[in-house]
């Protein structure tokens, strides 16, 4: 199988970028399944950033837009 594209997120990416709102943030804690090697992952791909309260994060418009990325089917 070839591997996943980096701008599709994958399972535990995804569940938490529908937990998270562009104004209300979430911390660490909240965004189960993922853990701080998952969350620092998608920091560095952009898809969410940390508040300013240096405790929660909130998705960013490149977060929404992987959101929405069409997942390929398998063939």
């Amino acid at each position: 199988m070839p591997p996943r594209p980096r701008h599709i997120p994958h399972n535990a990416e995804r569940t938490v970028l529908q937990k998270m709102s562009p104004t209300r943030g979430q911390t660490v804690e909240r965004l189960q399944p993922a853990g701080k090697r998952t969350v620092a992952g998608m920091v560095a791909k952009g898809w969410i950033e940390k508040q300013p309260d240096g405790r929660t994060y909130c998705i960013t418009p490149a977060g929404l837009a992987a959101l929405k990325a069409i997942i390929p089917v398998k063939r």
